[in-house]
């Protein structure tokens, strides 16, 4: 259902009797400001004030028309027809507000915002898919190869197997935000590490040419690392000269000299910042926004998120290719790109939009 979505791709919410809290995928506060209720899926930001219901989240979040947000919601089990029907609220792709009654309810039924008493979590990783297994323990099993085959042609290298514990799962499953279970065939398993070596956070990625479930990211609850508090390849990249953060494990793999680092979607979110500048307030390393082209907004976004922490950070702008990302450019196009990288300033983000335009 709708919140299956919300926690594959926001992560683990606070639950009351009536709502999920997530922190904003908007406007990425850290404060579990983003409110949904369970029954009808309206939600509202105290925060940015972005509100809807399921559609208008789909067709915000993903940038895609009416049409194909209920196919992506039809995937979750979804029926916009039927729960149009079955509601009272608006459901049309012209409804991009909540009537002030409907803002009422959702703040009433939450009880106001409670005070909240900060406590220290010792974070675990999430249990990865059943039968994942090792990609280089199995360097001489016929079943690897396919997987060898789709990560060569992608540019990986054994290093980067070894370094990063890529695994693969021909069966597997993983838990459901409701419960229940689903099955992963043929996904390759990708995991965070810390600065020990020790699994934080995974995801997983398809061979299959048209798979049904392309990607996979782990879910977590309130004690487990997710998606929105830790950085791909960070505990290697920290090492080396700069930081370029890219949207995902690929392209964070493509950049050269192993800078690349992968948070996992467009928007750094507030606890992936604190922890970027926390790894290199040391080594002062500068940093490189390189998301893809049609990223320039969460690129401005995100430049102002890093420079509230770091002001005085060298922070640089990468304007990527108009119809390749960076793992499709490979690392010697990408590199090229990077050097004429420019300051992330008032002039660099009007020449970032003047180019997207």
């Amino acid at each position: 259902m709708f919140m299956d979505l919300l926690l594959q791709e926001i992560g683990f919410s606070k639950e009351t009797a009536t709502h999920h809290r997530f922190c904003c995928p908007f406007c990425n506060e850290d404060d579990h400001k983003f409110y949904v209720a369970k029954d009808s899926g309206l939600y509202i930001c105290f925060k940015c004030d972005e509100r809807g219901n399921p559609p208008r989240f789909v067709m915000n979040y993903y940038s895609v028309n009416f049409a194909e947000a209920a196919d992506i919601l039809a995937t979750y089990d979804y029926d916009v027809e039927r729960e149009r029907q079955n509601s009272n609220f608006s459901f049309s792709a012209a409804d991009s507000q909540l009537s002030k009654e409907e803002l009422l309810m959702l703040f009433i039924a939450q009880g106001g915002k409670p005070v909240e008493v900060e406590q220290t979590i010792n974070y675990t990783c999430p249990p990865p898919p059943t039968n994942c297994k090792p990609l280089l323990a199995n360097f001489d099993n016929p079943e690897a190869i396919p997987f060898f085959t789709y990560l060569h042609g992608r540019g990986t290298t054994l290093e980067h197997i070894k370094r990063h514990n890529i695994s693969y799962v021909i069966q597997g499953d993983v838990a459901r935000a409701d419960g229940t279970v689903m099955t992963l065939h043929n996904h390759l398993v990708f995991f965070t590490h810390d600065d020990k070596g020790q699994p934080m956070y995974w995801n997983t990625r398809s061979i299959e040419k048209d798979a049904y479930i392309k990607s996979f990211n782990g879910l977590a609850t309130p004690t487990q690392y997710s998606k929105n508090n830790t950085i791909f390849n960070l505990n290697w990249a920290k090492y080396s000269d700069k930081i370029v953060i890219t949207e995902g494990v690929f392209d964070a793999l493509t950049i050269p000299g192993d800078s690349g680092v992968g948070t996992f979607g467009k928007m750094i979110t507030e606890a992936q910042v604190n922890l970027l500048v926390k790894e290199t307030e040391e080594s002062q390393l500068p940093i490189y926004l390189y998301l893809d082209r049609d990223a320039g907004e969460e690129m401005i976004k995100s430049a102002h998120r890093i420079k509230a922490k770091a002001p005085n950070r060298p922070l640089y702008f990468v304007l990527g290719d108009k119809k390749r990302d960076a793992n499709d450019l490979g690392a010697e196009k990408v590199q090229e790109l990077i050097d004429q990288a420019f300051p992330a300033d008032s002039e660099g983000e009007l020449k970032l939009k003047f180019a997207n335009v």
